[in-house]
């Protein structure tokens, strides 16, 4: 399977979901997320803001932001082709950055290997860790970072998982996948 078909099956079973189904599982999702050991012991977090057809991680975000534990979200230089974690200081002060993505106001960063834990975005995800993404590679690039020792996790809908991915040997797998199903748990496997 391409990269290209396998992003058309996973938008097509994610817009096969009602509003209310979304909701429910993305609720699941963040719960079994919280319950990680992973992200318990995590006192600085990296996770993303959702774009509308993705699973909705503000649940997962305001508990994280509410515990007092530093949280970031990417800022996304698309010229660079890079990005940089921002701090996330206010849930409701935020602006519409690259590719429509919204990110913090504020400037405040910090280096990637201060970083505990990472919620890693996918368009789809397989049963061995491996990653699909939007194709940018933003991700990639940060988590290939020196020094960068997070743990990569992902959530996402169960219609998300498919049998195999499509990807590249300089792709990172993610190490936990979370859907409202099951946890999968890979172990760390890193490139190069």
């Amino acid at each position: 399977m391409e990269k290209k078909e396998a992003r058309r099956i996973v938008r097509e079973a994610i817009e096969r979901m009602t509003w209310t189904e979304r909701a429910a599982a993305a609720d699941a999702i963040c719960r079994r997320l919280l319950d990680l050991p992973e992200v318990r012991k995590a006192q600085t977090i990296m996770a993303y803001l959702p774009l509308p057809d993705e699973l909705d991680t503000r649940p997962f975000l305001r508990a994280i932001f509410t515990s007092g534990r530093r949280l970031y979200v990417p800022h996304t230089d698309v010229r660079g082709k890079r990005m940089w974690p921002l701090r996330l200081t206010a849930l409701g002060d935020l602006r519409t950055g690259d590719y429509g993505i919204l990110e913090p106001r504020t400037v405040e960063t910090c280096r990637p290997e201060e970083i505990d834990l990472v919620l890693v975005p996918g368009r789809a995800f397989d049963r061995k860790g491996n990653r699909l993404g939007r194709g940018g590679g933003f991700y990639d690039r940060f988590m290939g970072s020196p020094g960068f020792r997070a743990v990569r996790c992902a959530a996402a809908f169960a219609c998300q998982v498919l049998d195999e991915v499509p990807h590249a040997p300089h792709d990172l797998p993610v190490e936990i996948l979370v859907t409202e199903r099951e946890t999968l748990r890979f172990g760390r496997r890193d490139v190069g």
